[in-house]
């Protein structure tokens, strides 16, 4: 490890970035720890949905602010502030945010997830969802193929007519 044995990350500080629309802040990026995780804060807004995928690390979202759906191996959960939901490496997923905005922090382990992030997505000097880039879809897919994740298919919550 070439950094300091701890790190002090103050609120509303850290790398920030778009990704599929998504504001994120890397707070603790893989390298920092070797590779033994990553942990981003998320903020998203009311239908912003992920795809049905797998990922090659264990996954923990705590929900700070409002309401998630869960997709996981084919069983509907919600998650509100305060409820961890956390899916091993290989569980088929999604998840869309069912309130305004959904702020929440993903704990990956092995910590890949910021590159995952950083590489399908771009740095972000604003959080204004309404200026906030359009997603590069051919990026994101050549990130899921660089970093293991495999896409299954489309966000499976057409009843609540989102998209990813």
């Amino acid at each position: 490890m070439s950094e300091a044995p701890f790190r002090i990350v103050p609120a509303g500080e850290g790398e920030a970035l778009w990704f599929a629309g998504a504001h994120q802040v890397v707070k603790h990026p893989g390298d920092w720890s070797e590779g033994q995780f990553s942990l981003v804060e998320v903020t998203v807004q009311r239908g912003r949905a992920t795809g049905l995928h797998v990922d090659p690390s264990d996954e923990t979202f705590y929900v700070l602010e409002g309401e998630l759906l869960f997709h996981v191996d084919g069983v509907e959960h919600a998650a509100g502030p305060g409820d961890t939901v956390s899916l091993r490496k290989g569980t088929p997923h999604a998840f869309v945010a069912t309130s305004e905005l959904a702020k929440f922090v993903v704990l990956n382990t092995p910590g890949t997830h910021d590159r995952f992030f950083r590489d399908g997505g771009e740095p972000a000097t604003h959080q204004d969802f309404e200026s906030a880039p359009a997603p590069d879809h051919e990026r994101m897919e050549a990130s899921c193929r660089k970093h293991g994740i495999e896409m299954l298919g489309p966000p499976p919550f057409s009843a609540l007519g989102v998209a990813g």
